[in-house]
């Protein structure tokens, strides 16, 4: 007797009502389902039906030093919605790092000349959670968050900051790291993180899958961090085209290189990497350039992409070639974008920590 035939409609229509962490853990059972998950019909289905935000914090230079925040709604392309930072203390604010898939952001508040808080909010429910400030008094340059589990909020922070003074000294390729644990509650020292001789590391927003935290360096190689053994690791993006820009592509690992075909098109090619154990990358797919000297910001789904100019944001269906303007900058200067999507729902944090 054969297997009854699994229909992959009721599946996804029974999953479009669950919570994000629920649906990740479902993606493992069926290979069909997972990949249509993924899809941005299905997606846009389980933000409506399960009371969600998706789009994207903004950060740029105000008057001053000081710097100006705003939320940009991908459904209702308005800024704001409701949602921001407004309720943390007084200070000036600035967003470090953000957890896409959970809506939770990091943030630094300066509140003095030499005072500064740590905190760790969700916007959408306004909770937040002052943490210890880290024990190295170094400059710190990035920084990665990652969540472990809602209920119980658990959570992890990553630092990376250069040696003060002569110690840094024509040194670009050493960095200090630091562990926030929230288990523990405390900054630990871990090994540095020492790039190979000449290359460096791009400053940038770290991008979170299949428990890494990846950074690219100059010479493309990608900079990998584990989060359950505290390990760094190396390697290298595919040998195909240039200007690489991670992103995460269907919860996994993926690279985007510019590339020109013998006819003079101009695309972009997404490679995904295969396994977290084989270091080897697959083609996916081609997308169009849109000559609007766009950057890739992010995959929200397996066939869109955000794309950021210097003074619009824009999301692009690959499959029909469709653009449609989602933000025009306010200001003439350089923006920072967190990709953010975020229920309603209050989180388990400490009490004993949090407000």
């Amino acid at each position: 007797m054969s297997p009854p035939v699994i229909n992959q409609d009721m599946i996804l229509e029974i999953l479009s009502r669950f919570p994000a962490s629920d649906i990740g853990k479902s993606r493992l059972l069926n290979k069909e389902c997972n990949k249509r998950s993924y899809e941005s019909w299905f997606l846009n289905l389980n933000r409506d039906r399960t009371n969600s935000i998706s789009g994207y914090f903004a950060q740029y230079s105000g008057g001053g030093y000081d710097n100006q925040t705003s939320f940009v709604d991908e459904k209702t392309v308005s800024e704001n919605n409701g949602v921001s930072i407004d309720f943390l203390p007084p200070g000036k604010v600035k967003i470090e790092a953000c957890d896409a898939s959970h809506g939770i952001l990091l943030c630094v508040n300066k509140t003095g000349p030499s005072v500064t808080e740590y905190i760790v909010c969700k916007p959408t429910t306004k909770q937040y959670q002052i943490i210890p400030n880290p024990t190295m008094q170094t400059s710190a340059v990035s920084f990665g968050l990652a969540l472990n589990q809602l209920n119980p909020f658990r959570y992890k922070i990553l630092r990376l900051s250069r040696f003060p003074g002569i110690l840094n000294r024509g040194n670009h390729r050493t960095f200090v790291s630091e562990v926030f644990d929230s288990d523990s509650f405390k900054w630990k020292r871990i090994k540095n993180l020492r790039l190979p001789r000449k290359d460096r590391l791009i400053l940038s927003e770290p991008v979170h899958a299949t428990g890494f935290l990846h950074w690219l360096s100059w010479h493309g190689n990608v900079i990998r961090f584990c989060l359950k053994t505290e390990t760094w690791s190396f390697f290298k993006t595919p040998n195909f085209g240039v200007s690489p820009e991670l992103v995460r592509y269907e919860g996994k690992l993926g690279v985007i290189r510019w590339w020109m075909t013998g006819s003079g098109e101009r695309l972009h090619r997404l490679w995904v990497l295969k396994s977290i154990f084989e270091k080897s990358w697959v083609k996916v797919r081609d997308v169009k350039q849109m000559g609007l000297g766009e950057d890739v910001l992010w995959t929200p789904s397996n066939d869109m992409v955000t794309l950021s100019t210097w003074d619009s944001l824009f999301l692009y269906n690959v499959n029909t070639e469709k653009l449609n303007m989602i933000h025009i900058k306010k200001e003439r200067t350089n923006y920072v974008w967190f990709p953010f999507r975020s229920d309603y729902e209050r989180v388990d944090m400490d009490e004993s920590n949090c407000n």
